[in-house]
């Protein structure tokens, strides 16, 4: 409880010790061949792995230690103190080992550590850096199996004076449900979003980037243009990204002198669907970089009446990360846009880090169609161990629906909003099958709901609660042809601010989701309404049941269907002891004269 509680103090106002990224390889676009090695890089053996299951948080790509004696040596850096990175042995023994070397010249090397047994589970290791070393490099010494490795980061820790706090911050704009926060309460702006963001654009000192399919400008919402216009007069460098096939009526309100650029809209592009803007990111104050970005566009249907959420992110390295995608598509760092080298959807590449650490929490970063973002979507939902909540605008990819399908078979808690728009694709007849009312069709006939968000474990601190949200629609066009960006961030608190947006706009489909959070009672499979209560949950040794009636069927099954134990109930009190049992997840089922019911709890 004392780590809960931590992690809630400790919220939008994230503060750690600012670092700085030196390197970092994901190895996205490794391919196991001699062609596709990273560059800068040296590898003695050429070989990755595919999968998820094989690969590390950026997955599902990694490189394969698959030979006695394999190595790999980083390119040069300079004022590096940490490296981290991510292994797992796949099917090693006790004597197989790791070994991790630093050299200042590649010439003479120093053992920083000899890694043995190896893990079997993936695990993030990391090993302090000397002063002056310039290489590394990574040997596996093998007496049985092969070794997975990713997600590979070398930093330097900043001093004092330039530490910064990164925050993170989260609207929405309908109404959200604070009964079922955690400790921190998620924020409705009211009508105020467009004020929200003047705030923010107010607060530029020397540059704004701006990529957002459409804007509009209208009486209804707060005068976006003024507010740029006034950035501009005070010396503001200010670019511009607009999707060349919306109408973008509002840019005439710009004033003419700030640059500007249309995507392309020969066949070649599809569309540029960003809604992000990024405000100061060179500048020398590591607190004034911010990356605005979620799934509103700006006009007033999109801030007033169709179904949103927007995410802040005060952070230097993010916003850079921004700043290179901005780039590419612009063509050039220069005030004035260079068409001749400008990249829009499937021309890109996958330039730009990955991962993130703000306020101590990971963050994700993709952009689409360069980075894969659709396995990231699926590798986020297999992540679920105890519930899992979707709200999409256009859903259409079949395997995402396969895999949130997976996890509702696997007996995680499951429910999920559609437009009314994505009711005539696939994914809407294999979901509404499987999920019955826990999938809500949103019908309204003056908006939509245009959220393209995922929720992980919203309650669940030791089983990596994640939120995955941004401009990407669940299509196959918005993984391999638009311009997109996503964001999955890793924390409890956040994760449970989009549960409070969540639970609300089910309730106000019509639906009823069961407060995981809270509740300890096990729920009747018809009535869905607590019938008996299982408490402490989660813990590490007995649990007890309450208000059972007189022989009354209990069986516990594990995560996967095994079966554990089972027990007639002699009165309404029981007590089972898992003490000897692994740590996880269980199922429980109690079947009585009059009702069945189900429930989950954890042995930690």
């Amino acid at each position: 409880m004392k780590a809960i509680f931590t992690s809630l103090l400790a919220l939008i106002a994230l503060t750690i010790s600012a670092q700085t990224t030196i390197l970092q390889e994901n190895f996205t676009s490794y391919a196991g061949t001699a062609g596709t090695v990273p560059a800068g890089w040296t590898f003695s053996y050429n070989g990755n792995y595919t999968t998820a299951a094989s690969s590390g948080i950026s997955g599902p790509n990694s490189y394969k230690f698959g030979a006695n004696a394999a190595s790999i040596t980083t390119p040069s850096f300079t004022a590096a103190d940490t490296v981290s990175f991510w292994i797992k042995g796949i099917s090693t023994d006790a004597v197989s080992s790791f070994s991790i070397e630093q050299s200042p010249d590649n010439v003479s090397w120093s053992l920083i550590s000899n890694i043995v047994p190896l893990p079997t589970t993936g695990t993030t290791q990391k090993l302090p850096v000397s002063t002056g070393s310039k290489y590394l490099r990574f040997t596996f010494n093998k007496s049985a199996g092969n070794l997975a490795f990713d997600d590979f980061l070398l930093t330097h820790a900043a001093s004092a004076a330039t530490s910064s706090s990164s925050k993170i911050k989260v609207y929405f704009n309908h109404p959200v449900n604070n009964a079922v926060s955690q400790g921190v309460n998620a924020v409705y702006l009211n009508q105020t979003l467009d004020d929200t963001l003047i705030a923010y654009i107010n607060r530029a000192k020397y540059t704004l980037d701006i990529a957002v399919y459409n804007y509009i400008q209208t009486s209804g919402i707060s005068n976006i243009a003024t507010a740029i216009n006034s950035a501009y007069s005070r010396g503001v460098a200010i670019r511009w990204i607009y999707n060349g096939s919306s109408s973008n009526s509002g840019l005439s309100s710009i004033n003419s002198s700030i640059q500007r650029l249309a995507s392309p809209t020969t066949s070649a592009y599809n569309i540029m669907h960003n809604k992000f803007m990024i405000v100061d990111a060179n500048s020398s104050n590591t607190a004034d970089p911010i990356v605005w970005t979620g799934s509103c566009n700006w006009d007033e249907e999109q801030f007033n009446l169709d179904v949103n959420n927007t995410i802040i992110i005060q952070d230097k390295a993010l916003a850079l990360a921004y700043t290179t995608e901005f780039n590419e598509m612009w063509g050039g760092t220069g005030l004035s846009p260079n068409t001749t080298n400008s990249k829009f959807g499937p021309f890109k590449t996958n330039n730009t880090p990955h991962t993130f650490t703000v306020g101590g929490k990971t963050i994700e970063s993709y952009f689409s169609p360069s980075d894969g973002t659709n396995s990231h979507i699926q590798s986020s939902i297999r992540t679920a161990n105890y519930d899992l909540y979707f709200g999409v605008y256009t859903f259409t990819d079949s395997n995402d629906a396969d895999s949130i399908k997976a996890k509702k078979v696997a007996g995680v808690y499951t429910a999920g909003i559609m437009d009314q728009y994505s009711q005539t694709f696939t994914p809407y007849t294999t979901l509404s099958a499987a999920l019955g009312t826990k999938l809500k069709v949103y019908t309204q006939s003056t908006s939509i709901f245009h959220d393209k968000l995922l929720i992980v474990d919203p309650c669940h601190p030791s089983s990596d609660p994640l939120v995955l949200t941004g401009s990407h629609n669940w299509t196959a066009s918005a993984d391999t042809k638009n311009d997109e960006n996503t964001l999955i961030v890793h924390d409890d608190t956040v994760a449970n601010l989009y549960y409070q947006s969540f639970y609300q706009n089910f309730a106000d489909l019509g639906g009823s989701v069961t407060p995981q959070c809270l509740t300890t009672g096990l729920q009747d499979q018809e009535s869905e309404s607590s019938l008996w209560t299982l408490y402490p949950n989660p813990n590490n040794g007995t649990f007890y049941l309450d208000g059972l009636e007189t022989d009354a069927v209990v069986e516990v099954y594990n995560i996967n269907g095994q079966f554990i134990m089972k027990h007639t109930a002699e009165n309404e009190h029981m007590a089972l002891d898992m003490s000897n049992q692994a740590n996880g997840i269980y199922i429980i089922r109690i079947t009585g004269k009059l009702h069945t019911a189900t429930g989950r709890f954890c042995k930690e």
